[in-house]
């Protein structure tokens, strides 16, 4: 993909609705071939994994299983670059001057939230980055038409305000930190920082003017309040044609209200750092629809057998087809996912998601001159990003502004809880949260876990404590 012209083309070939169910499906089986023979090829760590497995004609069911934990223990084994390695990409995401660089000259770079106990490094090569954005615009934005929809923007750019963070190395960021530069003149891009002033956020929004409004749904909570009591007024300028939430579960409710705040459709984009571009949220309601030609996803139950359409699963297993550096091949996430029973209304052949509860917790909060004022999870989670020999945390609050981390660290290794005390602090001082709460930190050899069996991640023991 060289310019524009080029990547309206490529756009073309991802129109979900050009293909039939039957293409969908030989072009998953044939991307999973290529990928098990480069795996088996190319990384030590698959090598030994496949040695026994037909990978020709092997059934998915037949894979062995992965892991967060052994992806990252073994994870110099895993790449199929020899010459990626851990320590060096970990080095290399610590500096915020490389946000934006290739490593290597070849490879974007970014690490999971930690959301799920630990972060975990993720390395891509310029094509898959470069895939992001063209199924994020061949198949998660509304069209008005079909034969070439995508070429009016050479000249009318599509404006994206994408509610986030700080810059930071987590995967919604540094995707967007590699934005390919022949996509400059048909994509406009303005990060929105939930941390900064609301009334200097709206007024960049409302300058902006974006067709495209995008955040975790906390953050579209947030505007869609500003836009209620008038004080945000994107719904009067006519500029919003989609909104869309990634990362944390939007209740039905909750959306239906964004929708009538801000008068554009809410769809939802089940996603996450090790693969990008698992679905794109419908186009024609809630949901989601997996991008099954590029990546695969089972949910299954807790022994991990496949639960059927309609039935919300324990967990899911997911395949990144298109990520050859860094194979990621059934993967354990512990979202709970619904398969939908029923093909969608918009007539896409792809697989329809019809709901995501992902991993359950509580809301954090402090008291600041009297009042209750949210504060995110993510303040922890960006610190402990940079602490990669961590297996397992969780963020307890025990005071209207005093908090607990527990963590746990990764097998044969051990944590400074000085480091980890820093980092975070380091975090709160970004976001301008500085002086606003307290926290200790503790070590433990493992996590409590709740009646279900998971570890909370974010348990709110002081809330429960006014409450009683």
């Amino acid at each position: 993909m060289s310019g524009p012209i080029s990547f309206v083309f490529t756009l073309q070939k991802l129109y979900p609705f050009w293909h039939t169910a039957e293409q969908i499906a030989a072009k998953q089986e044939k991307r999973l071939r290529a990928l098990l023979r480069h795996a088996a090829t190319h990384s030590p760590f698959y090598q030994r994994r496949f040695a026994r497995i037909d990978i020709e004609r092997c059934a998915l069911s037949d894979l062995p299983t992965l892991t967060k934990a052994e992806m990252m223990e073994n994870y110099d084994e895993l790449v199929t670059d020899r010459r990626l390695n851990k320590a060096d990409l970990g080095a290399f995401v610590d500096d915020p001057k490389n946000l934006g660089r290739y490593y290597l000259g070849r490879y974007g770079v970014s690490h999971t939230s930690g959301s799920q106990g630990q972060p975990a490094l993720i390395v891509q090569d310029r094509d898959a980055l470069a895939l992001v954005f063209a199924v994020q615009f061949a198949r998660g934005t509304r069209l008005k038409r079909r034969f070439l929809p995508h070429l009016g923007r050479i000249l009318n750019p599509a404006r994206m305000a994408v509610l986030t963070i700080k810059p930071g190395f987590y995967p919604s960021a540094a995707a967007f930190a590699y934005l390919p530069g022949y996509l400059r003149p048909v994509f406009k891009l303005m990060p929105i920082s939930v941390s900064d002033s609301i009334a200097e956020n709206n007024r960049k929004l409302e300058a902006f003017r974006p067709h495209y409004l995008t955040g975790y749904a906390s953050a579209l909570e947030a505007f869609g309040r500003e836009q209620e009591a008038g004080r945000l007024r994107l719904k009067e300028l006519g500029c919003l044609t989609q909104i869309t939430n990634v990362a944390e579960p939007l209740p039905a409710d909750k959306g239906a209200w964004l929708e009538e705040v801000f008068g554009a459709p809410v769809g939802d984009e089940y996603a996450m750092g090790e693969c990008l571009v698992l679905s794109s949220g419908c186009t024609a309601g809630r949901g989601a629809h997996v991008n099954a030609d590029l990546a695969i996803l089972e949910v299954v139950d807790e022994n991990y057998r496949p639960v059927p359409p309609g039935t919300e699963g324990s967990k899911v297993l997911v395949t990144n087809l298109y990520n050859h550096v860094q194979p990621i091949i059934r993967y354990e996430v512990d979202d709970r996912v619904t398969m939908g029973t029923a093909p969608c209304g918009c007539d896409s052949v792809l697989p329809y998601i019809a709901s995501i509860s992902g991993r359950s917790k509580d809301l954090l909060w402090i008291e600041t001159g009297g009042e209750k004022r949210e504060l995110p999870y993510y303040v922890f989670l960006t610190g402990l990003h940079h602490v990669r020999d961590l297996a397992e945390h969780q963020i307890v609050q025990t005071g209207p502004r005093n908090f607990l981390i527990r963590a746990v660290p990764q097998k044969g290794r051990t944590l400074d809880p000085s480091r980890i005390r820093q980092l975070v602090q380091d975090s709160a001082q970004a976001e301008g949260l500085a002086g606003t709460f307290d926290f200790d930190v503790e070590i433990l050899a493992e996590l409590p876990r709740g009646p279900s069996g998971k570890i909370m991640r974010v348990k709110n023991e002081y809330a429960a404590m006014v409450q009683s």
